[in-house]
């Protein structure tokens, strides 16, 4: 019942999100690709349980990434979104300043939309991107479309990977 008073016509409402956005960044001169979702009611509950929250307490009910071309574009992004809908404090992560420690990079930001919809941004290069959405791996075997270069590198990797388990053994036999 909550999802349903909160949300009203949804469609419609991530439909006239997805277009204020894009206008507001081609009218900053960004050119990006947005893309945009309503959280699922089963994603809801199971935040909701997990994290022992109340429905009032989810504020990504509306997700929304938007893609880059470069890092700039990225934080001229987020001005063009702070401008446009109020953030809410303390709900910021800048994963591009601060990597995660398996290489994801991007900006989050939870923002007050309108009607009083709360909603996540997540603003990234295509880089960045690929990298989320196949792994750190997937970085270089885009960029690197020579097949040598490539066989060179996972040749690398499983000789490092090798010399691991060495030292692990020879560990392992004067323990």
């Amino acid at each position: 019942k909550a999802v349903k008073a909160a949300r009203g016509n949804r469609r419609e409402v991530v439909g006239k999100m997805l277009e204020t956005i894009r206008t507001s960044l081609r009218a900053a001169g960004i050119t990006a690709t947005v893309s945009g979702r309503e959280k699922t009611l089963f994603s809801i509950y199971r935040k909701m349980t997990e994290k022992h929250l109340s429905f009032a307490q989810v504020l990504d009910i509306y997700g929304f990434r938007i893609l880059v071309d470069d890092v700039d574009g990225c934080y001229r992004a987020l001005g063009v979104l702070h401008r446009l809908y109020k953030p809410i404090p303390g709900k910021f992560k800048d994963y591009i300043a601060i990597p995660k420690a398996n290489g994801y990079q991007s900006l989050h930001t939870k923002l007050i939309g309108p009607y009083g919809t709360p909603l996540e941004v997540q603003i990234r290069t295509q880089a960045m991107h690929r990298t989320a959405e196949a792994g750190v791996a997937s970085h270089w075997l885009y960029k690197d479309a020579n097949h040598h270069a490539i066989a060179q590198a996972q040749r690398e990797t499983q000789g490092w990977l090798q010399s691991l388990l060495e030292i692990q053994t020879e560990s392992g036999d004067s323990a």
